[in-house]
């Protein structure tokens, strides 16, 4: 007498335990689909030695479990519980309420609460706290990802995310598909990772794809972070931006948030006249960039 218990995210894949013994009659508990039913295509007959289930809770389940029986039950799959999250966001959607009146723009608020809560987590180091921050943002993830696949013009669903996300790793994670095995050396993987990315976007400037509206602080570590790497010599980053000055009669926030921006178009600047003299982005040494430079 063996109870067989089926993934409830998949019931069509069966324990490999199991195979043996889903031959001749079994009996179904009441959850299990009629699909998975007719895909195994095995009589039903009560009270057969091997009971099929979905509910690890069900009142069959329980009742055999309590008389002594065996389980066969799947290994989870790493990640199987996304799709649990998958269905109960599609599932909130369907009821019609506050969600479907939601969008992109409405949640923004709601995704920058979520994303500093988990900055908070991981600077208090609450392992508990960020878990529960991971799984707001992943909420946002889900709740973007199901407008979208509403949206009129160019929907895509989570799925589709998901294959974007898997298609860019391998792009840039060379050694994911080259048969490599064992461990890689960082600085080969950081720069195959900036050579794929370059090609990737094909950007005309180091400060493609740098969010402007991020607050000032993180703004002008982000364009320092982007210009150094790019060649450009300390020498040449503004003095205020690498002291923020609190108090007096400005706004700091402000303040440095032009200063960064001023910089910005400095370093904007500097990349057009190199270019228009024949010179690439990924040529510009710090010679190169000193002799565009156009001060203030």
């Amino acid at each position: 007498m063996t109870v067989v218990l089926l993934d409830p995210h998949g019931p069509t894949r069966v324990p490999a335990a199991a195979v043996r013994l889903l031959r001749g009659q079994v009996e179904y508990a009441s959850e299990v689909p009629i699909a998975v039913r007719e895909e195994l295509g095995l009589p039903h007959a009560p009270g057969a030695a091997v009971l099929v289930a979905v509910d690890p809770q069900g009142v069959q389940v329980r009742h055999r479990v309590s008389s002594g029986e065996e389980v066969v039950v799947a290994s989870p799959v790493p990640g199987s519980r996304l799709l649990a999250a998958v269905e109960v966001m599609d599932r909130l959607w369907q009821f019609g309420g506050w969600e479907v009146t939601q969008t992109h723009d409405s949640l923004r608020r709601y995704l920058l609460e979520e994303t500093y809560e988990l900055l908070d987590a991981i600077e208090e180091g609450d392992q508990e706290g960020l878990r529960e921050e991971l799984g707001d943002l992943l909420l946002q993830v889900l709740f973007h990802s199901r407008i979208a696949q509403e949206s009129a013009t160019d929907p895509f669903t989570v799925d589709d995310v998901a294959q974007t996300l898997v298609a860019k790793l391998a792009l840039r994670s060379p050694h994911l598909t080259n048969g490599h095995t064992g461990p890689i050396d960082v600085a080969e993987q950081e720069a195959a990772w900036e050579v794929a990315k370059a090609t990737e976007k094909s950007r005309a400037s180091c400060l493609d794809g740098i969010a402007m509206a991020q607050p000032a602080l993180a703004l002008a570590e982000k364009v320092i972070e982007r210009a150094t790497k790019a060649g450009l010599p300390q020498s040449l980053i503004p003095a205020e931006l690498k002291t923020v000055r609190l108090g007096g009669s400005g706004n700091a926030e402000d303040d440095l948030r032009k200063a960064t921006l001023s910089f910005v178009t400095q370093i904007r600047g500097a990349e057009v006249a190199a270019h228009e003299h024949g010179i690439e982005r990924g040529r510009l040494t710090a010679d190169v960039w000193a002799q565009y430079w156009i001060a203030r």
